[in-house]
């Protein structure tokens, strides 16, 4: 229980601080309040100093936070790095880390370096921290250098001449987020670097020399922060994301909001009715227009300094306009996200380009189209068995689907399914696509929650007879699950936060239904799926903590009952070769190996 409550306090303080960072980010240090905290967060003032007392206290704790997470960054990417060039390399990683390289953090970051002047506590880190950094670059420098040919390179100009330039590069995305890429950055300063050193680029060949080929993804893979910044480049941000279902925003102006792999969306329906999805991101400043879920009167009002943009995404009006030259309205309108409507279930997409949602699930389509999918409605979910929305879970995100994708579990680790299901239950693909069915047991069981879901269970008419009897499962890759139960539907979606932390979302739909005892079904069912979910959690959390042992054991899987696993697992290899080896690559070469593998097709590691 001690433990327990740890956790949740130190989840709490997290939640506030990052509620700190957005409001420092819109509002600036000066201006931030505790009552702005606490509504970023959902929680009241009185909170906040429960775990904080003061507003200074919260501000330098803040700060704290910051530094803390960039050391911990930094640490990871220099801890395996053997060479001046490695390093270096992985301190410009460091630099435009997705974890770091977000607007809120940038913002927030010159916020107090602009304070520190008048707050010694804020200066002694920033300092301390400034001058680590410095003192690694000119080591590193001074090492490249000792390689080189020329004697006319000066350490400390070179030196600072990297920090100005990536200086240079976080102000130019605090002005305007979508002016520079992560990538670009990177590679701005790889060129600044090549001017006095040459970079080791070591072939696929060498890097393969004493490397296996993985069935399976290796370990490593769920550890390591230069493979957790690819999946998020290449499996998340050019994916489709499901941000909720047009029942939740029935009327003009009727909002919902997305945020997730360091970028925001809002989608928000206009006065013709169209449903249109926009980067959540003033075009002035950077600063977030909209939080949560609701709906506004008249326009778009970003809350930083009032620019306002029609439902459309067009900008209407700028506060002081005069001071401003050129303002096109065009040119400054929100910047524009993919959406798809799929069965009234909304969709973005932050990378444009691949296939819609549409020829994505046509192979599953006959499996829902008895559903009634595009008249559902918002389910509320009895209190205590509500996903906190987003949950976050101290995890690795593909440890939360490697035992989503697997029935092997449910007879030993989950009795309530076992009774319900258990005895039918089969993972299968269509395509590309994981379903799962269980069916339920002719015998009801004698669990509390089973047996009155069973007995309380009615005939659904938009039903046939196989569905009345069916919890369905299906999948979208990579992080999306649809469930299917002849009462409501569920959906749940993981949000991969850092390699060991995962947000997970979930939400509630169904069909309008006034018959007595179906409120009472649809409670049971939360039971029930709540039950297993603490379940899992610990499974999860096993697995997580497993990772760090020596002897945590390598695959073995039943040819059987996990096949869902390996194919989930041969999914993310196809996207990302170099997860099929067996051992990490050198630190700084992942991504460059990845787009090198890639472009080879095929490859045969050592045997």
């Amino acid at each position: 229980m001690t433990e327990l409550l740890q956790s949740t306090v130190k989840d709490r303080r997290k939640e506030l601080i990052l509620s700190t960072i957005h409001a420092i980010s819109s509002d600036g240090i000066s201006n931030v309040t505790l009552a702005k905290v606490a509504s970023n967060s959902g929680l009241s003032p009185a909170i906040i100093n429960f775990y904080f007392k003061t507003k200074k206290q919260l501000l330098l704790d803040t700060l704290v936070f910051l530094e803390q997470e960039w050391t911990s960054i930094l640490q990871s990417r220099l801890e395996h790095a053997v060479s001046a060039e490695q390093r270096m390399l992985g301190y410009i990683h460091s630099c435009f880390d997705q974890r770091i390289f977000v607007m809120d953090k940038i913002a927030a970051w010159y916020a107090y370096w602009s304070a520190n002047h008048a707050v010694k506590d804020y200066r002694d880190i920033l300092v301390k921290s400034d001058q680590f950094d410095i003192q690694l670059i000119k080591k590193c420098v001074a090492e490249l250098l000792d390689q080189s040919t020329s004697d006319k390179l000066d350490v400390e100009v070179l030196a600072l001449g990297l920090q100005g330039l990536i200086d240079s590069l976080w102000r130019q995305a605090l002005i305007s987020s979508d002016s520079i890429s992560r990538l670009d950055a990177i590679e701005m300063c790889e060129r600044y670097l090549s001017q006095f050193m040459t970079f080791n680029d070591t072939s696929i060949e060498s890097d393969l020399k004493n490397n296996e080929v993985s069935d399976l993804l290796p370990f490593w893979t769920y550890q390591d922060d230069e493979f957790f910044e690819l999946e998020i480049e290449r499996l998340f941000q050019p994916n489709w994301m499901l941000v909720g279902h047009v029942s939740e925003i029935p009327a003009t102006g009727d909002y919902l909001t997305f945020q997730g792999f360091g970028e925001r969306a809002l989608v928000i329906k206009d006065k013709s009715g169209k449903v249109n999805a926009f980067h959540n991101i003033c075009r002035h400043r950077g600063s977030t227009i909209l939080t949560g879920e609701g709906r506004c009167r008249q326009s778009l009002s970003c809350p930083f300094h009032g620019w306002r943009y029609n439902f459309d995404g067009k900008l209407q009006f700028v506060p002081g306009q005069s001071g401003f030259s050129n303002i096109d309205p065009e040119k400054y309108s929100l910047k524009a996200v993919d959406l798809e409507i799929w069965y009234g279930f909304i969709f973005i997409r932050f990378v444009s380009g691949g296939p819609s949602v549409q020829e994505l699930m046509q192979p599953i389509e006959h499996e829902i189209e008895h559903y009634r999918l595009n008249e559902l409605q918002p389910y509320q979910e009895p209190t205590q068995y509500a996903f906190q929305n987003p949950e976050s879970l101290p995890i690795n995100w593909k440890i939360y689907h490697d035992i989503d994708n697997e029935g092997y579990h449910v007879p030993i680790g989950h009795p309530t399914l076992q009774q319900l299901y258990g005895l039918s239950y089969v993972d299968s693909y269509v395509k590309d696509i994981p379903v799962s069915k269980g069916r339920f047991n002719e015998r009801i069981g004698n669990l509390w929650s089973v047996k009155h879901y069973r007995k309380l269970m009615p005939k659904f008419q938009h039903l046939p007879d196989d569905r009345q009897d069916l919890w369905l499962y299906i999948g979208l890759f990579p992080n999306l699950v649809l469930a299917l139960y002849p009462e409501m539907v569920e959906i749940y979606m993981s949000i991969p936060c850092t390699p060991t932390r995962t947000e997970v979302i979930g939400k509630c739909y169904a069909l309008p239904d006034e018959r007595r005892g179906i409120e009472a079904l649809r409670y049971l069912n939360r039971r029930i799926n709540m039950i297993t979910a603490g379940e899992d959690y610990f499974y999860m959390n096993a697995m997580q903590e497993g990772l760090k042992s020596s002897v945590f054991p390598k695959w073995t899987l039943s040819e059987t009952a996990e096949t869902g696993i390996r194919a989930y697992h041969h999914a993310i290899q196809a996207r990302l070769p170099v997860a099929r080896l067996e051992n990490k690559p050198r630190p700084g070469t992942i991504a460059k190996l990845n787009d090198q593998l890639a472009a080879n097709g095929n490859f045969e590691a050592r045997h």
